[in-house]
């Protein structure tokens, strides 16, 4: 199979080879100038460098350091494929020594330890870029898309920003682009083993970014509708899809079962679920004003100047981060409180509070279905602004995936499908941070490419129509 993958690889003309080779170079250029993060290992970043020190000097996945423990006890955490890639990177200059039971969970280690971690970042949105130009090669078959698909990615300056934060997102950002080119690579290929490729790939993308375990069933349901509609051998779009379900169940299934036996639940990663929920469920309060006035403030740039200027000071309060009243403390910090209540009012063990609680957020979401669907959209709008060009890929997503749908265009509605569950899921069941849409570049990639490729035939129909010959007497 690596054989197949590598020939994939090698037709490149050598002006593709000539503008792939100055994106990566801008592109790590560019972030070498961008104002560089005082405390590389600020809030979640701790938690991942925690997993990787302990991955590294015990071989097991648990948050906290203990400075003077020879051994450490397996216990639930974050998605460890971000970790267990950090674990190998602190150790190859020795900076893993530099990271200390002491400073960590404290003011932080400071930036020195994390100089591999942030060049890292840097190589991982560079081969996110390559994976992208690739992929919008196998779709359009157009070296001219494919340049400005991988343009996309190594230009997107907005995209860059978090680049030296100790986090996750640009492995996310890479796996969900080469997640895209593994299926475009297995759909040109009869064998049916080659979806062991995108299946290994999904696994490690959701062992990145756990919210993917909700998207195997849709995408297995996907895949049923496309074996029924399909006009080719059902006996072999039937077997692609064992092989791609079988290949991402099991590594998952064996993960929440070593949970079952630390915790006794069949959970994949550690019980955040209610505070994303309820940092989300705090939007259905909104009223119209409050609504109107999302779309604005979230508006990358001079959007918050805007809300200030059309709104009253009361409906703009709530959407600062630090706010008392404000939306994100009182989702942050509702859901403790509301468990706290529970145990203190009904005398209820922690696990069975805050599963109380939790199931009290989806109630209210229930409870109010077609309110929740309405303040989703805002909150769509505000993840798209991690793109710094979604003035012009958003639209062209919108009207790309309307277009393979209405055409049925198989292999397109498969390499979107994984963006628009990220732009929709995350904005549903979470407050949406504009990071958080890293795994959604992918899907604007080929979007843009298309608008390109779109741009540039106007252009040349522009040019033939102006170049048309006078007929003769006129």
């Amino acid at each position: 199979m690596m054989r197949n993958i590598l020939a994939t690889l090698k037709p490149l003309g050598k002006s593709q080879v000539f503008w792939c080779a100055i994106g990566a170079i801008v592109c790590l250029v560019w972030m070498g100038t961008l104002k560089q993060a005082q405390q590389p290992d600020y809030a979640d970043a701790r938690q991942y460098i925690g997993i990787a020190v302990n991955l590294a000097k015990f071989g097991t996945v648990n948050e906290a350091i203990n400075a003077t423990a020879e051994t450490i006890n397996p216990a639930i955490s974050r998605e460890p494929g971000y970790p267990f890639l950090l674990s190998y990177i602190l150790q190859l200059d020795g900076s893993i020594e530099k990271i200390t039971a002491e400073c960590l969970p404290q003011t932080g280690c400071g930036k020195e330890p994390y100089i591999l971690a942030k060049w890292t970042n840097r190589l991982l949105f560079v081969a996110a870029g390559i994976a992208m130009f690739f992929a919008v090669r196998g779709i359009t078959g157009s070296p001219f898309a494919a340049i400005m698909g991988g343009m996309h990615i190594w230009l997107n300056h907005q995209a860059h920003k978090n680049h030296d934060y100790v986090i996750s997102d640009p492995l996310a950002l890479f796996l969900a682009s080469l997640f895209v080119f593994a299926i475009v690579w297995a759909w040109h290929r009869r064998n049916p083993l080659a979806w062991a490729f995108p299946g290994l790939t999904f696994v490690w993308l959701a062992f990145t970014k756990a919210i993917y375990i909700y998207f195997l069933p849709i995408a297995v349901l996907a895949g049923l509708l496309f074996v029924l509609t399909s006009k080719n051998s059902w006996r072999a779009s039937v077997a692609k899809l064992v092989v791609f379900t079988v290949v991402a169940v099991t590594p998952i299934a064996l993960w929440m079962d070593r949970n079952h036996d630390i915790t006794g639940r069949y959970q994949f990663t550690d019980s955040r679920g209610g505070i994303a929920l309820s940092t989300r469920v705090v939007f259905n309060d909104m009223d119209l004003t409050d609504y109107l006035a999302a779309f604005t403030y979230w508006t990358r740039g001079a959007g918050d100047g805007w809300a200030e200027n059309l709104f009253p000071a009361e409906v703009v309060k709530p959407f600062g981060w630090y706010e008392e009243d404000g939306y994100y403390l009182r989702g942050q910090l509702g859901f403790g409180k509301r468990v706290t209540e529970l145990i203190n009012s009904e005398g209820l063990a922690y696990t069975d509070a805050h599963d109380r609680a939790e199931q009290e957020l989806k109630d209210a979401i229930l409870s109010r279905p077609i309110k929740h669907i309405g303040t989703t959209l805002p909150l769509i709008y505000r993840g798209i602004w991690i793109d710094e060009f979604a003035v012009i890929t958003f639209p062209a997503f919108i009207v790309l995936l309307g277009v393979a749908l209405r055409r049925r265009k198989g292999l397109l509605i498969a390499v979107m499908l994984p963006s628009l569950f990220s732009l929709l899921f995350y904005a549903a069941f979470s407050l949406n941070l504009a990071r958080y849409q890293m795994t959604a570049l992918p899907g604007f990639a080929i979007a843009f490419a298309y608008f390109a490729m779109w741009v540039r035939t106007q252009i040349q129909n522009w040019r033939d129509r102006k170049n048309l010959p006078m007929e003769e007497g006129n």
